[in-house]
């Protein structure tokens, strides 16, 4: 038989549940504020099934259902990894590495749709190369739920949310007589709720849109006012029972101890709104610290200075990153800490520094990067950038920029030698990136304080473009040799593959080109140099 995880949209009204808790929090009955019940980030693994190599046919649903729920999460500030179709090795592999990346305090949500089993009272989550005979295979060709979690358990996670779309009729249930339809309640840790789409003995129906009923039922209950979660799936169960005339009833298992609203009640005290964080002060007289971040005016970006040094430049994976050579940063810098975005471009516009519109035809929040800029254009942001602000702004070298973007590592990522998942937009970075620009800072910045170095949006560097590093003197400066008909972009965009958004990589592109994923990224002079570098 099957486990239920519960639908795309159930996890969104969990997300929203989540987000809401860093300001709400959970509260007990008749309580009027709430203490919030974790403090660190949120994380949500999504994971959609449907081509399974003992079904009688792909599914489409669970795959649509995990799709529809990693939009919603990323929009309610979770960090997700989205993965569908995952054999045994990649499922197991996807679990330990998104658990590497949970910190204490962390809030963990973990959406499955796809086959589930359970035996006795434990459930297993169904890779799609299983092929089950017997109850024995069941652990061998299946992830336990209890693993999952204690793997979020061990790595210090306050909170997990556990949607389980899962209880469909599946090929091993008839196979031996120990498996039933349908998931029964199951032991979990302190701090979790898990929320099946039906109960023991029950089969979900996925119905005829494009994703199930039971996560239609859901998202219709997470919109409504003053309902704490259990109340939003109490609803969601009737709602369900009510569409499949009493043939699927969902369940819901908690031990958070705690009422969890997705918002206020009406009537209670508005808790008062956090402080906004203070904007960063001018950069303060005397020697600069690395790390530190500051802005020079209101409509400049916020810069991080950055400390000199000297790195092993390049790489031996194209012949255009070839030979990698020593290169050394003799005085300090200040670097753009993200992206330059829409809201900061449109005051360019708006005082004649620039022109054009970025983004193509479309528009959308302020903090998306500003994109399809020609080189041109980033030279007359940072020109009109030097002129409101009165300090020199340009944009950074090639050397300069990998010596940034790396921050301080020497791998192919700041973050290790492998693309991995959930660090950088990239098609194929995880997640569903690839598919447009999201927000600077969706996620971690390096260690120098950068956040997008790899991928989102391409930047354009000062140097015009050379074959190779052949004549590369290992300096910080510009060069202005070579094919000056092409200048170079670095980082990669949200439209390359892993490849292509290592630090080394690089690309050349005609200077007055407006493609639709080259951005840019500011250098700010810093007035005090440093000894050089041996």
């Amino acid at each position: 038989m099957s486990v239920t995880l519960s639908n795309a949209r159930s996890v969104m009204g969990l997300v929203a549940a989540l987000a809401a808790c860093v300001a709400i929090g959970f509260a007990g009955p008749g309580t009027a504020t709430a203490e919030p019940i974790f403090t660190g980030a949120k994380h949500a693994l999504v994971i959609g099934n449907g081509s399974y190599a003992a079904g009688e046919a792909p599914m489409n649903v669970p795959v649509r259902n995990a799709q529809s729920l990693a939009e919603e999460l990323r929009r309610n500030g979770f960090m997700v990894e989205l993965h569908e179709n995952l054999r045994k090795d990649a499922m197991e592999r996807v679990v330990r590495t998104f658990a590497e990346r949970i910190e204490r305090g962390d809030c963990v949500l973990l959406f499955f749709s796809g086959y589930a089993v359970q035996v006795e009272r434990s459930i297993y989550l169904v890779p799609v190369d299983a092929d089950i005979w017997t109850a024995r295979e069941v652990g061998l060709q299946s992830i336990a739920l209890a693993a999952v979690t204690g793997a979020f358990e061990d790595a210090g996670a306050k909170v997990k949310l556990l949607i389980l779309d899962a209880s469909r009729r599946n090929p091993f249930e008839r196979r031996f007589r120990t498996l039933s339809s349908g998931l029964a309640p199951t032991a979990l840790p302190d701090g979790s709720v898990l929320i099946s789409a039906a109960g023991a003995g029950e089969v979900a129906d996925d119905g005829d849109g494009e994703t199930s009923i039971f996560l239609g039922e859901l998202l219709k209950e997470m919109r409504a006012p003053d309902l704490t979660v259990q109340d939003i799936f109490d609803r969601t169960r009737i709602g369900v029972d009510r569409a499949t005339n009493g043939a699927q009833r969902p369940f819901v298992l908690s031990t958070l101890g705690q009422d969890l609203y997705l918002a206020p009640r009406k009537g209670a005290p508005v808790p008062a709104p956090t402080e906004p964080e203070p904007s960063p002060a001018a950069m303060p007289a005397g020697e600069p610290t690395p790390g530190s971040v500051f802005r020079d005016c209101e409509r400049c970006p916020d810069v991080v200075v950055i400390a000199p040094g000297a790195f092993a430049m390049g790489s031996d994976d194209f012949e255009t990153e070839k030979p990698v050579h020593r290169a050394v940063i003799a005085k300090p810098f200040a670097m753009g800490r993200s992206e330059v975005t829409l809201a900061q471009w449109d005051a360019c516009v708006a005082d004649g520094g620039c022109t054009g519109r970025p983004n193509g035809q479309g528009r959308g929040p302020g903090n998306l990067p500003a994109a399809a800029l020609s080189w041109h254009d980033a030279v007359a942001y940072v020109t009109w950038l030097s002129r409101v602000s009165g300090h020199t702004y340009r944009l950074p070298t090639e050397t300069e920029w990998e010596y940034a973007a790396r921050g301080g590592t020497a791998t192919a990522y700041w973050w290790g030698a492998d693309a991995g998942v959930g660090f950088a937009n990239c098609r194929g970075c995880g997640g569903d990136g690839g598919r447009r620009a999201v927000a600077v800072g969706t996620y971690r910045p390096n260690p120098f304080g950068l956040v997008d170095t790899a991928g989102n949006v391409a930047e354009w560097v000062a140097d015009c473009w050379t074959e190779s590093y052949r004549d590369a003197r290992g300096e910080a400066g510009m060069r202005a040799t070579g094919a000056c008909k092409q200048r170079v972009v670095r980082g990669g965009s949200f439209d390359s593959g892993p490849r292509y958004v290592r630090s080394a990589s690089r690309f050349p592109y005609d200077p007055d080109l407006r493609y639709y994923a080259n951005g840019v990224r500011v250098l700010r002079e810093l007035p005090r140099a440093e000894e050089n570098i041996r």
